[in-house]
């Protein structure tokens, strides 16, 4: 686990914590329009959007926020503070299970489920982002791969990461571990049906 938690590239880093990060946001440290995140103390300049990730992200976003409408809040692109890990990143879609918007930030609203639209990031995404979010314990990640145009869904949340990963083409239905009457096309959040 110690391996994990570290990597040979961490030697000679600053690390910062949350309220380090957001020190520096309020001095204007990081420029206004800067897209970055704070994952395991270290500030990440995140990938530019391209139309397909613009696309895939405003799919999922409409899709899971009708279809959940009354039952759970979907946020996009908004920060996730995670307790412990010196990380808050900013994943794509984060779905939490109080519908009442003046509760975000609070226990009631732990994310049930992230998801991550992917190109560029990939690798990151499906390792070091995966392991963040599995040992904050959020139950189900998924990274929407526009690399390989496959759903990666990961559950089984723990400490040394997720205990599950499967991989859905285009032509798959997927239902989410808190919502099992939902069943998602996966086809559905890549473009048009």
């Amino acid at each position: 686990m110690a391996q994990a938690m570290g990597t040979s590239e961490d030697v000679g880093l600053r690390k910062f914590t949350v309220d380090d990060f957001h020190l520096m946001a309020e001095n204007g440290i990081f420029a206004p329009d800067e897209r970055l995140e704070l994952v395991r103390g270290v500030v990440r300049t995140m990938s530019p959007k391209n139309r397909a990730h613009v696309i895939a992200s405003n799919r999922t976003f409409e899709y899971f926020y009708e279809a959940l409408r009354g039952r759970a809040r979907v946020y996009k692109e908004d920060p996730l503070q995670l307790s412990g890990l010196d990380s808050e990143p900013e994943p794509d879609i984060m779905i939490c299970s109080n519908p009442d918007l003046d509760t975000y930030g609070t226990p009631l609203t732990a994310p049930l489920m992230v998801i991550e639209i992917s190109d560029s990031s990939l690798l990151y995404d499906l390792v070091p982002k995966a392991l963040v979010y599995a040992q904050a314990g959020i139950p189900e990640y998924w990274v929407v791969n526009l690399v390989d145009n496959v759903l990666v869904v990961f559950r089984g949340p723990s400490d040394g990461g997720y205990a599950l990963r499967e991989d859905f083409g285009l032509d798959s239905t997927v239902r989410p571990q808190a919502w099992p009457d939902l069943e998602v096309e996966v086809a559905r959040l890549f473009r048009s049906s």
